[in-house]
């Protein structure tokens, strides 16, 4: 049997993430706390699957030879989500403006704020909901991977010197 390689681990990692949470926004209409977390679970996973198969036929392994596949891996499925993140806020006015109205709500709360500087800030967080969201998708994906590669990376490479 053919394995299959890091990066499409990653591509079926991404693309289930984004059936979870594609099915997740259709019953629901949002993206609550726990399907982040499911996200990060399945994306976790995703990363491990690769790093443990690699584990298996690769026993000698260096951590930077266990970084590289959990880096091929989370780097085809942080693609994904940020291509899927900045596609979803770009054609998904609805969202925008309920984020913006959300903002409304929060500054018309301050008594210091006058109507016209409230409707500056808003021409500003929308101006910047679509980049914003985007970079926060790459941190966040990129971070996560790279922290659980690097630790499962750690755990993986002291086993082998245990032996």
């Amino acid at each position: 049997m053919k394995r299959f390689s890091a990066t499409k681990k990653g591509f079926v990692t991404g693309l289930l993430i984004l059936l979870v949470s594609a099915v997740t926004f259709w019953l629901k209409g949002n993206f609550e706390n726990t399907v982040v977390l499911i996200a990060y679970f399945i994306y976790a996973a995703g990363i491990a699957w690769q790093m443990l198969s690699f584990h298996q036929e690769h026993k000698g392994a260096t951590f930077r030879q266990y970084f590289q596949q959990g880096f091929k891996t989370f780097i085809i499925v942080t693609l994904i989500m940020v291509c899927a993140t900045w596609l979803f806020l770009k054609f998904n006015n609805g969202m925008i403006e309920s984020m913006v109205n959300n903002q409304r709500n929060l500054l018309k709360q301050d008594k210091n704020i006058a109507t016209a500087e409230i409707e500056s800030h808003l021409a500003t967080y929308r101006k910047f909901i679509l980049p914003g969201y985007t970079m926060a998708a790459v941190l966040s994906y990129l971070g996560i991977g790279t922290l659980i590669s690097f630790l499962l990376g750690i755990f993986l490479s002291m086993k082998q010197h245990k032996r």
